[in-house]
């Protein structure tokens, strides 16, 4: 399969570097081409967005360039709804599959946006449990497979020290810490770390670390924070939240990390003052931090933009410290939320469906090639994984050659190996120099008529045997009836071979492909093996 994906902001690429990885695994022969962010993608509040038109714009015609020139099966789109769901309305044009994977929050804002998502997205993929019904409502039947932040989060804390080493590496006191996540805008973090900064000193007792981002230079904290005594330190969020007492978070998906490490939190928005005016008029929820529009209930307390103000700050993260009711309240709720959002591995379990859903599953026929033989025109299929999954005689001899999802394949693209190889073998089958198959079969059947195609490869060449002969060796000799139904159901003709079994009175009987093709299958093999033993000739 050929994948294009496109993510826009640095928590998009953080998702697609996870999905590229789970897709190379639930199929072995992805293609995939990526179109990450870059400096003008981040962009948040209405006016923001107007500023930086011209830079989208061109990164669209860039995009819609690419997609044209690669020709993908499938078309992934990573949350940036603004950028991604113009592209979903170009790749329907022009034909492309689409996936949505972190739906656009249209049930925050810009309800508007369902129609888009309704006539140009083919499957869309939510990672919040409460949107799955929200869509359904609208008609959209979302699928709703876990969280993805659960697995980047178990990744990333695997590779951090644990708290002690933590405090030791970086000389950290031993008083309590209270961190400030002013978020991964610059417009995000000079509008709370000013505020925030200005109750440090109400908490004299506690050491205070601000958790910067990588894209941020450090004049911008410098800056702001001046000869306060805060802490900057790059790169170790979660370490941050996980030693402190109590974080001050600007709303975001910082705020459901923070809650899934148990971190009691204030969430905190603001911005533009028109983008602000903007929003509150169009937002249509009664929550900004996911914690609480997952529990549906006001779990963390939220200021937003006037009343995020130093007074009220500092009674807010009073109410978090150890020993306070409020403290407890939230740890309880976050118990629950932890059940509500399911177990790690949403990744895979993701990438798998999505590969399902386009190719079927790996029973399902991706490549085909038909070839003509003695006895009709002869078809193997294969899945996306190189495995055959099925092989039979086909009665319109007007097809030849290899088939991908049912159209010919242009000379340029690379063939199936299993595919080839199987004609191969065909080949020197018909030839009879090759009497036994050695290709990789997916098979899909119970485990009786599994044992009963097993129990076929194991007739010699150019012999045969009765249905209850067959019985006998597939370890129930009454069951010859079953083994009859078995045989037929047999998706392999000649790989395993099913025209070697007659029936008890030496009779040709039930060959799918007609009693004519195996009469002459039996017949080439004995003038191959005349050695053998076989009760018809």
């Amino acid at each position: 399969m050929r994948y294009f994906i496109i993510a826009g902001e640095a928590s998009g690429n953080n998702y697609a570097r996870r999905l590229i990885q789970e897709l190379k695994i639930s199929d072995q022969q992805a293609e995939i081409k990526y179109f990450g962010p870059d400096a003008d993608s981040a962009v948040m509040g209405f006016i923001e967005v107007l500023t930086k038109a011209p830079a989208l714009l061109r990164r669209l015609n860039a995009c819609r360039k690419k997609i044209l020139e690669y020709r993908p099966d499938v078309l992934i789109l990573i949350d940036y709804p603004t950028f991604n769901l113009k592209m979903a309305s170009y790749a329907r044009k022009h034909g492309i599959k689409t996936f949505y994977y972190i739906a656009p929050k249209v049930w925050a804002s810009r309800e508007w946006r369902i129609r888009k998502i309704k006539n140009n997205v083919d499957r869309l993929y939510v990672i919040f449990p409460f949107e799955k019904e929200y869509f359904a409502s609208k008609g959209i039947d979302a699928v709703y497979l876990g969280n993805p932040l659960l697995d980047h989060m178990q990744s990333t804390l695997e590779k951090t020290d644990s708290p002690d080493v933590f405090r030791a590496k970086f000389k950290l006191g031993p008083e309590p810490i209270l961190a400030i996540l002013p978020g991964s805008r610059l417009k995000e973090i000079e509008f709370l770390l000013p505020k925030a900064i200005q109750i440090v000193n109400d908490f004299k007792d506690y050491q205070w670390i601000v958790s910067a981002m990588s894209n941020i230079p450090t004049t911008v904290y410098d800056s702001i924070i001046k000869d306060l005594p805060v802490r900057v330190m790059y790169g170790h969020t979660y370490e941050i939240i996980r030693q402190a007492e109590a974080a001050i978070v600007s709303s975001g998906t910082a705020t459901l990390e923070t809650a899934v490490l148990n971190c009691p939190q204030l969430v905190c928005y603001g911005g533009n003052a028109l983008s602000a005016a903007i929003a509150k008029m169009i937002i249509k929820v009664k929550y900004i931090s996911l914690p609480n529009l997952i529990l549906n209930k006001a779990t963390v307390h939220e200021l937003i933009q006037k009343e995020c103000e130093p007074e009220r700050l500092a009674d807010e993260v009073s109410h978090l410290l150890r020993g306070r009711q409020r403290r407890r309240s939230i740890l309880a709720d976050y118990k629950r939320l932890h059940r509500l959002l399911g177990a790690e591995g949403a990744t895979a379990r993701i990438a798998r469906d999505m590969v399902v859903t386009l190719t079927g599953g790996s029973g399902e026929p991706r490549y085909k090639v038909y070839t003509m033989t003695p006895f009709g025109n002869f078809c193997f299929a294969a899945n996306e994984t190189d495995e055959l999954v099925s092989s039979a005689f086909e009665e319109d001899e007007s097809l030849n050659g290899f088939y991908k999802n049912g159209v010919k394949m242009p000379p340029e693209e690379p063939l199936p190996a299993v595919l080839e190889d199987a004609l191969v073998q065909l080949k020197a089958y018909l030839d009879g120099t090759l009497r036994l198959f050695k290709l990789p079969l997916h098979i899909e059947g119970t485990e009786f008529q599994q044992n009963v195609w097993t129990n076929l490869t194991r007739i010699p060449y150019g012999t045969t045997v009765s249905y209850s002969e067959l019985a006998e060796m597939s370890g129930n000799s009454k069951a010859a009836r079953a083994v009859g139904q078995a045989n037929n159901a047999n998706p392999f003709a000649i790989i395993i071979p099913c025209h070697r079994v007659i029936g008890n009175d030496g009779s040709l009987v039930g060959y799918a492909a007609g009693l004519g093709r195996k009469q002459k299958l039996l017949a080439m093999e004995k003038s191959y093996a005349p050695e053998s033993s076989n009760s018809l000739f």
